[in-house]
């Protein structure tokens, strides 16, 4: 799934007064710098306002437009919640009574105090009970069933080259930091933080009652086994390549692979009748796996698995545990020095837990059918700027043509919210222990996710809830999805004119539609299947535009000496350019030959590129920008600004820029795909 912005998901929340935050206008030239000019640095020219009476609230990682409209969301589901939990012992709708009591449970701090690390017992007694291998696996297997992904993860998995079925798949994890790379740098920069996760380890095992020695020894064979874990584990710019972690395995053949896992034992414990194949994404891991379930020291696996439990569990137990997950996860990690209101940390563990329930009621105040119907013209006249480019693209043969034209006209949209809405009446929610709410929505959410095994792909289902401030291209099932959430300004606004919401939400629906035909997304084909449908030819010609792209976005640095990386962001970067330019080209079509009248004393393109700039107007805080460089595939907001608009002649005729100007690239070096 290619989402539009990763860091969304990463917390988000806002310590300064929304009021003082949010535009209001569709553009606002309060936001402008015009000291600095157009064509020398567009991304200062459009927000330079901005960012000097804008500052990253102290329980954010990082500031922008997206967290400006998600905190407005907040604000507008904090009553949804309040009133449901006020309601939740009276209410006769089981939906609302749960997410009453879920969301209760979580505002519930003196509770939690008092239990401390009480909800974690039975499960650490089965981690402390293992005795031989066979427990060892029976532990893991159980603790996967209640969302603690020890080891590696196994799940569910539309075929990627039988797009109608679903499969088991068996993938790489079980990494306590955020990316393999974390383990195996040797830098001392890198040295030095893991020295603070394993002091991080040391003081969560402390909390559980171990001795100083005890908890110190216990954190050294944590790191032992995540060590040997991410010595076999993908980079994420190996992970990019889809026939790269696509390796259909026969179970006998997975028994052969892996001798010390006994999968059937693993599959009765998870509940899963043994399915016929299972898709190994990377089989150096797996063997990797087999041989450390074969081998290590149990007592390095119980060390491990209990701090997979806690870690998994920490924020919804004691205010120690809270405050020491926080002071690692946020802190350390990515810079941020305040915790987050805790109606607002609730908020976002109810909209994981039962999002569809509570999206809606969100959608039903604030999401209206004119919108969604303004907003489905949009991706309609976006598809058929992008299928008029593809009629003159000099590049591309005939025959490739014919089955992009295909995939194309086959994408299905979906906007605001599912026709149909997800069944909750398995998942079993109560009023008091708020860990034991969390892990029993994890059970939920884990037996729903292996019921789909075996069974036809269900293409009406929405892996975001509608509140969410986001949106995504999901190859397999060939569709582009825009939640509710998105759908205000600044990047639609029903107020605004054609060139503002074409340089905004337009030119999030191109990007979105691009996916499906960037370096990753083009290999599926309209049914969402992983095949070859290019000539040699054509792939070559891609490949040799696409790497312009990979060069440019190299020469960017992210912060400090280090750069963006071109390879893993290049998917992002391909879409944008894309996405930009047939918004653009759109916004042009929906003119119907006339020209725009000026607005504030700009014109209906350089208005465009604005609406462009001011939605990815953010700011970043140091420990988050060197974190995000490894691991995003989305390069910094600069870079998603001026880089594709540096390959446009349409930018630098709006503003005037001349060959010479850093945003105007020469002919040489500049980009063109799509």
């Amino acid at each position: 799934m290619r989402r539009l912005a990763l860091t969304l998901i990463l917390g988000l929340g806002a310590a300064l007064p929304l009021v003082a935050q949010r535009q209001t206008k569709p553009l606002d030239s309060a936001n402008l710098d015009t000291t600095c000019a157009a064509c020398s640095d567009f991304f200062t020219f459009a927000n330079g306002g901005w960012l000097k009476h804008a500052s990253i609230p102290a329980d954010q990682p990082s500031w922008g437009s997206f967290h400006e409209l998600q905190e407005a969301n907040y604000d507008a589901l904090k009553d949804v919640l309040t009133e449901a939990a006020a309601s939740a012992r009276t209410t006769s709708d089981p939906n609302l009574r749960k997410l009453g009591n879920f969301y209760g449970s979580c505002m519930d701090s003196t509770r939690a105090d008092a239990e401390g690390p009480r909800p974690l017992a039975p499960d650490l007694k089965r981690i402390a009970a293992i005795r031989d291998r066979r427990s060892l696996q029976t532990t893991l297997a159980y603790l996967h069933t209640v969302g603690v992904r020890a080891g590696f993860s196994f799940r569910a998995k539309q075929d990627a080259k039988n797009s109608s079925r679903v499969i088991a798949e068996a993938y790489q994890g079980g990494l306590g930091l955020p990316d393999r790379d974390y383990y195996t740098k040797d830098d001392s920069a890198s040295r030095a933080l893991v020295a603070k996760y394993r002091d991080h380890i040391t003081r969560m095992f402390r909390l559980l009652g171990d001795d100083r020695a005890t908890a110190a020894h216990g954190a050294q064979r944590v790191l032992d086994l995540e060590h040997a874990l991410a010595q076999a584990s993908m980079t994420r710019v190996e992970q990019r390549d889809p026939n790269a972690v696509y390796h259909l395995t026969r179970v006998d053949e997975l028994r052969t692979l892996t001798p010390a896992i006994t999968w059937a034992s693993y599959f009765k414990q998870i509940g899963l009748a043994e399915p016929a194949d299972v898709n190994v994404g990377q089989p150096i891991f797996l063997k990797t796996l087999d041989s450390l379930v074969a081998k290590a020291p149990l007592e390095t696996w119980k060390s491990y698995l209990r701090w997979q439990l806690i870690t998994n569990r920490a924020a919804a137990l004691s205010s120690p545990f809270v405050k020491e997950d926080f002071r690692f996860r946020s802190t350390v990690l990515r810079g941020v020095t305040e915790m987050r209101p805790r109606w607002k940390r609730c908020l976002q563990r109810t909209d994981d837990a039962m999002g569809e329930v509570l999206g809606q009621a969100y959608v039903k105040k604030y999401f209206t059918p004119e919108a969604k119907a303004r907003a489905l013209e949009m991706v309609r006249n976006i598809q058929s700027e992008f299928r008029s480019r593809l009629e003159t693209l000099s590049w591309m043969s005939a025959t490739t043509k014919a089955k992009a034209f295909t995939k194309l006209d086959a994408i299905v949209n979906k906007i605001g919210y599912p026709d149909q809405w997800r069944d909750y009446s398995a998942l079993v929610i109560q009023p008091g222990t708020f860990a034991l709410n969390i892990k029993n929505a994890n059970a939920f959410e884990f037996r729903r996710d292996l019921a789909k095994i075996g069974k036809p792909v269900d293409r009406k289902e929405w892996l975001m809830s509608p509140p969410t401030v986001n949106a995504y291209y999901n190859p397999p099932i060939n569709e582009v999805v825009f939640p509710a959430g998105i759908m205000q300004p600044p990047f639609f606004d029903p107020k605004a004119d054609d060139a503002v919401n074409y340089g905004g939400m337009g030119a999030v629906i191109g990007h979105e539609i691009t996916h499906g035909f960037d370096d990753e997304g083009r290999q599926y084909d309209a049914q969402g299947n992983l095949s070859g449908w290019w000539t040699k030819e054509d792939e070559q010609a891609f490949n040799t535009r696409a790497d312009v792209v990979r060069r440019q976005f190299d020469g960017y640095v992210a912060i400090d000496t280090i750069h963006v990386n071109g390879k893993l962001t290049l998917g992002e970067n391909i879409a944008d350019l894309g996405g930009l330019t047939i918004a653009y080209g759109a916004y042009q079509r929906s003119l119907h030959g006339k020209e725009q009248p000026e607005t504030d004393g700009l014109t209906g393109p350089q208005r465009f590129f604005l609406a462009w700039a001011q939605i990815w107007r953010g700011m970043y805080r140091p420990e988050y920008a060197k974190l995000l460089a490894g691991v995003d595939p989305h390069s910094p907001s600069k870079d998603r600004t001026n880089g594709p608009l540096s390959n446009m002649p349409e930018f630098a005729q709006a503003f005037g820029c001349k060959v010479g100007d850093a945003m105007l690239l020469a002919d040489s070096t500049r980009a063109a795909i799509w």
